[in-house]
């Protein structure tokens, strides 16, 4: 049986090195940084737990089973389903019409915000659900925003929802992100719910690692892997400033939306008053996401005293927060990705030494998305166990 060799500890590597594992094989993961789980990290100051970038955990990615099983996800709490729109200080609750009925009601008292649009987001929703995963990547090929004008939303409520609301998911503003991506993740909203778990994002991978053996994790390795491809990827950036509160602002369980069309800041959420173990007792974490920038053409970062300000002016109200910490991720989303689900069946001639077999998991995602990270280290496990079974 051929040695194996993981390298990249993000869930890629992970979700390959649990398989391995179970099935009692021999392998050696190995990692550069000093943390595992990659992108999934999570600082701890004082009792808040900072993410790095406002991430969740969408439940209904199909990918996620595995982890299901293992009981990673176990104590998740969800986000509301929709988010507060933010304009001239003032708040307006844009919610899913079905999942938060009748608060979803509500926002057709927002003057961007026609009944027809309400209309449109319930039978996009109808359509995507009845979709698999494979087909969504499968249909129209074109933008973002290119789709969702096609599909007939007015661009008010594009402005006022979907530009604020998918910039803090594709990092980027113009939703040039092909539509593709756009399905799934609105398939997955509606299918279920926007997680965190307890502590912080990195439970997630911290929760793999507890189940290896940890003779077998190599962290700050030296070993590095050949990029057979010669690649250099790109990436988007993000940036996030924290603050302690006494409350929540009003805010709850839902993020909160700049739906005007300036200013720096693209969303506010309050993940304390989510999930547990992100702030100190009767204290709150105030998360503030920045408008993103590229990976090679950063924005310059806004002080902590502007930072508070621009928050005070969009919630129109003055608030008592203290800086606790500002967090900018260079490398936050790929951008050179083939936006489909899932590549045919994984051939490991160019994966394999002397020495054994490599899994090089730490680029080569087939889309910018939890999900394909776990189907990466499946595929690759996959390939393993055909290789083995297959005769000479």
């Amino acid at each position: 049986m051929p040695k194996i060799q993981i390298f990249g500890g993000g869930i890629a590597g992970l979700t390959a090195a649990l398989l391995l594992e179970k099935q009692q094989q021999d392998y050696q993961l190995f990692e550069r940084q000093s943390h595992w789980g990659g992108k999934l990290q999570t600082t701890l100051r004082d009792g808040f737990a900072l993410d790095h970038g406002f991430q969740v955990i969408q439940s209904a990615y199909p990918a996620l089973s595995v982890f299901h099983r293992q009981g990673y996800l176990d104590e998740s709490r969800a986000f509301g389903a929709g988010a507060w729109l933010l304009v001239n200080g003032k708040k307006t609750l844009l919610a899913d019409p079905l999942q938060e009925f009748p608060r979803g009601l509500a926002a057709l008292g927002h003057p961007s915000i026609k009944l027809t649009d309400m209309w449109q987001v319930i039978q996009l929703r109808n359509a995507l659900l009845n979709q698999t995963p494979q087909s969504l990547f499968s249909m129209e090929k074109n933008t973002t925003m290119d789709y969702l004008q096609q599909r007939g939303f007015s661009s008010a409520f594009i402005e006022a929802f979907f530009r604020p609301f998918f910039t803090g998911i594709f990092l980027e503003e113009t939703l040039d992100t092909p539509s593709a991506m756009f399905r799934f993740v609105f398939w997955a909203l509606a299918k279920g719910k926007a997680c965190l778990l307890p502590g912080g994002i990195q439970t997630l991978p911290n929760r793999i690692v507890a189940d290896l053996n940890p003779t077998r994790l190599h962290l700050s390795a030296q070993q590095t892997a050949v990029d057979t491809n010669n690649t250099v990827s790109l990436h988007r950036s993000t940036q996030v400033h924290y603050f302690s509160v006494d409350t929540d602002l009003g805010l709850g369980k839902f993020i909160a939306l700049n739906a005007e069309k300036h200013g720096e800041i693209n969303l506010l959420a309050v993940p304390s008053a989510v999930q547990v173990g992100y702030a100190p007792k009767n204290k709150h974490l105030l998360c503030v996401s920045m408008k993103p920038g590229s990976s090679n053409s950063l924005k310059p970062a806004m002080d902590s005293k502007a930072v508070h300000h621009a928050v005070e002016q969009l919630l129109g109200v003055n608030i008592d927060a203290q800086w606790i910490d500002s967090i900018q991720v260079n490398e936050a989303l790929p951008t050179d990705t083939p936006y489909v689900y899932q590549t045919e069946k994984l051939d490991l001639s160019q994966n394999e030494t002397v020495a054994g077999v490599r899994f090089n998991a730490f680029g080569g995602l087939v889309n910018p998305s939890l999900n394909a990270a776990i189907l990466s280290g499946e595929q690759f496990v996959a390939a393993v166990n055909s290789r083995q079974t297959t005769p000479i």
